[in-house]
């Protein structure tokens, strides 16, 4: 529901200033406060300067919960000895305290009981105190590297293929799907994890297999691959370095400060891919974002990214946003899984290369700052990253890409889904209006949203009581939603249980959601999805054998 007045009377009356001239499609500017803008001015010349502080548990506290909860009594009870393997680690949120996010008590693991082929949950806390919580899981949860690398050995002691791969005439690598009849629970199908099998030259007698890991036994299919994904007699993308990746459980979490003559410009907490929250995570997490000390946003992140194929071709996959790849960083580590670059960092998009020197979250300070990381999901190379300036814009930005497969040459659409959870200088009273043909509309209930305003549609977020906002202006290759993607914004009462899409199939389900509760001067969030279009066969299309970034511009105004 939207009430449309007047653009100018409405910003005029609520905040004060003209954030945009009236029926005008020139893109949004910053309107900053005259403080800010006097600051910036001051300090255009002066030093820049990043400061790291580690935040939330280390390596060796989360490695110690590892340890302590796999000798749990009641976990020991529950696995009786069975051959059990432990596959994920996350953090498990508190509540926000006056609208900031406290470092985590609790963690919670996820462990694959092979004898009785079941998935197990444990919740516990990382002093120790009180008793660890078991659970039996409905979920097959994601192959970790250590699970990957058995099912490559079983490979290896097959005497049909065992002797390719120790003569190095095929190459394993990690496919898609992870794993066969993803969506079955344990139970109803037996743990089958795929390994897939690259020939020296890249075409003949490619091969993807099932790899029981109950039976310890290799299976193979009549087409050459399981049935979501598709062996052709030619792979797209580019050459698999091989090299390895992060499992969850890693510290990484971490404040940043960026400053510029003394002046601190932003501050927010920075979380690595591997440690950030969600089911499948969510690449690399913000949170208790301020700029000039005044807040921007509770949480920023991806929970949900996916990939559909035209005609079925392959997939469509639900991939994850935990598994940091190797790409080219050079500089220093200040803190685990951060580096401060000297130059621009390099990933696997931007140079087609598969290989690097590092994971986790590069830093590169020059006219703006640069947060990227590089992540894996099966043959997949996704890179995800945030811009930000000086004069109070945040870019968010997502990459596509792919190590040589055969699904990727069949036409696809990648899709991506950020949530930001909007806190403009307080939790509440924040309220969002659509611009749209030179009018300002009040967006008073849940909704979701399509993109068919051409460049003149944009959405501003503000503080009711201060005139303080934040303009969400679509990017140039955010694309429109086709069936699959379901959708392009969604506008909705912030929940803390509401971080991930409702679970079913590999598309989003965020509809569950808009049961029209009121959101004007409220606690809200925004979903925004992007859709990127990648066909390796038609030559006349933009995207034709070329990575792309995709995301919007958040721009903020009066601060």
């Amino acid at each position: 529901m939207r009430r449309w007045l007047s653009l100018s009377a409405m910003l005029v009356a609520i905040t004060g200033v003209t954030i945009f001239t009236a029926a005008s499609s020139t893109r949004a500017t910053a309107v900053l406060g005259p403080e800010a803008a006097a600051s910036i001015k001051k300090n255009a010349q002066e030093s820049h300067s990043i400061t790291i502080t580690p935040w939330g548990p280390d390596q060796q506290t989360v490695d110690a919960a590892k340890r302590k909860v796999l000798s749990d009594p009641l976990l020991i009870k529950y696995l009786n000895g069975a051959r059990h393997r432990l596959l994920s680690f996350e953090y498990v949120d508190r509540e926000k305290v006056s609208g900031r996010f406290l470092p985590p008590e609790e963690y919670r693991v996820s462990i694959f009981d092979y004898t009785n082929n079941r998935a197990l949950q444990a919740r516990g806390r990382f002093d120790g105190a009180g008793p660890v919580e078991v659970t039996e899981a409905a979920y097959q949860p994601l192959p970790d590297g250590e699970e990957f690398a058995e099912a490559v050995d079983i490979v290896a002691q097959d005497p049909k293929f065992g002797p390719a791969i120790r003569n190095r005439d095929v190459t394993p690598y990690e496919p898609m799907p992870a794993l066969v009849d993803i969506d079955l629970p344990p139970g109803r199908v037996e743990r089958t994890v795929t390994v897939g099998l690259m020939p020296k030259d890249g075409s003949t007698d490619h091969e993807i297999v099932g790899v029981n890991m109950i039976k310890r036994t290799v299976s193979r299919y009549g087409t050459g691959a399981p049935a979501t994904a598709t062996i052709n007699s030619h792979s797209c993308g580019i050459p698999n370095a091989g090299q390895s990746s992060t499992s969850q459980g890693t510290a990484g979490q971490w404040q940043m400060s960026i400053s510029r003559g003394g002046v601190e410009i932003w501050n927010m907490l920075v979380i690595r891919p591997s440690a950030s929250s969600g089911r499948n995570s969510s690449g690399i997490e913000l949170r208790n974002v301020k700029y000039m000390g005044k807040l921007v946003l509770a949480r920023a992140h991806e929970p949900v990214l996916n990939v559909s194929y035209d005609r079925n071709a392959c997939g469509p996959f639900r991939d994850w946003s935990w598994q940091e790849g190797m790409f080219q960083a050079t500089g220093t580590d200040v803190a685990p899984g951060i580096r401060l670059c000297t130059s621009k960092p390099t990933t696997a998009i931007d140079s087609g290369n598969d290989s690097g020197n590092f994971r986790g979250v590069a830093v590169y300070d020059r006219e703006e700052v640069q947060l990227v990381s590089e992540l894996n999901a099966g043959w997949y190379r996704y890179i995800s990253e945030w811009y930000f300036t000086d004069d109070g814009r945040i870019r968010p930005r997502f990459g596509f890409g792919a190590t040589a497969n055969g699904c990727v040459c069949a036409a696809h659409n990648h899709h991506v889904y950020w949530r930001f959870d909007f806190d403009v200088i307080t939790p509440e009273e924040n309220s969002v209006f659509e611009l749209r043909g030179g009018s300002l509309g009040l967006i008073e209930k849940e909704v979701m949203q399509l993109r068919q305003g051409g460049p003149d549609q944009r959405w501003l977020v503000m503080n009711n009581s201060s005139g303080e906002g934040v303009v969400i202006e679509p990017g140039p290759q955010d694309g429109n939603v086709n069936k699959y993607g379901r959708g392009d914004l969604w506008l909705l009462l912030n929940k803390a249980a509401e971080i991930d899409d409702v679970n079913g199939s590999s598309a989003i389900n965020i509809a569950p959601y808009v049961n029209g509760e009121t959101i004007a001067r409220s606690d809200l969030v925004v979903w925004y999805a992007a859709h990127w279009n990648h066909d390796h066969n038609d030559t006349n299309s933009k995207h034709h054998g070329g990575p792309a970034r995709v995301g919007p511009e958040l721009i903020l105004q009066k601060y």
